[in-house]
């Protein structure tokens, strides 16, 4: 997909609701000068190059919270956003088992240029977003920002079958996973799962952690199986039981 000359791009920055919508892995996209890291075409149409599905429901959750939506635009392969720098998984050589010969013995100024190039810009630009975004909102009186992020996963990792449609992962703060689970729980036909098919200590809440955690915000991890978000009409369909399920009033029922 054509991306942005930035690691980043902010959509619907001036929407007024107290969310804020994170994509980390939004893009597939390799910039230069890494644009041959020696993976397939096929290869970078899977998760191990982004989140398939993610963006489109993202979108449409964005749109119907009024929320500025954050995402990145290059591939996780290059350098995956959503981890802290002293991670093995930063740069990965082996993406589940995909070898990636373009991160094989790398040298420290090679990361570097990484880092400062992708990571840096991206964090930097997502905080001053942030600060932006809360500072508007309680200019409006309006509740905290809710920090969400959403992924997207594979149904079968390493040939171990995932069975769950969605995970919700979250850390001490349940004040959006709590209800969140207890909603999409009571939806027919949905497996619903807290902290799968990973959570927090598997360094997967890294950008959480650092903008929403940090600040004592509300924040949650959406995970959903990739398979149930393959088109339009399913990237749809799960935006809105997810808002759905963020915005259920305590104690309200279905009509």
């Amino acid at each position: 997909m054509g991306e942005s000359s930035d690691p980043f791009v902010i959509e619907n920055e001036a929407g007024r609701g107290p969310y804020l919508i994170v994509v980390d892995h939004a893009s597939n996209h390799l910039p230069a000068p890494w644009s041959d890291l020696g993976v397939g075409p096929d290869a970078m149409e899977t998760h191990i190059a982004w989140d398939p599905g993610a963006l489109g429901v993202a979108r449409r959750m964005a749109e119907t919270l009024d929320a500025p939506l954050f995402r990145a635009t290059v591939s996780r392969l290059v350098l995956d956003l959503n981890r802290p720098l002293s991670s093995a998984t930063l740069i990965p050589e082996v993406s589940e088992t995909t070898a990636i010969p373009g991160n094989r013995t790398l040298s420290a100024d090679d990361r570097a240029a990484r880092v400062a190039a992708v990571y840096e810009p991206y964090h930097s630009a997502l905080e001053a977003l942030l600060e932006r975004h809360t500072a508007a909102c309680a200019a409006r009186g309006a509740a905290d920002v809710a920090v969400v992020a959403v992924h997207t996963f594979t149904p079968v990792y390493k040939g171990v079958p995932r069975p769950m449609h969605v995970g919700i992962l979250h850390g001490r703060d349940t004040r959006l996973a709590a209800p969140m689970l207890a909603a999409l729980g009571a939806e027919p036909g949905i497996v619903a799962a807290a902290n799968e098919p990973y959570g927090p200590a598997d360094e997967v809440y890294w950008t959480l952690d650092r903008h929403a955690v940090s600040r004592g915000l509300p924040n949650v991890m959406i995970e959903i199986r990739n398979d149930e978000v393959r088109t339009e009409d399913a990237q749809a369909r799960w935006a809105d039981m997810l808002v759905g399920a963020m915005t259920r009033k305590p104690g309200a029922a279905d009509d």
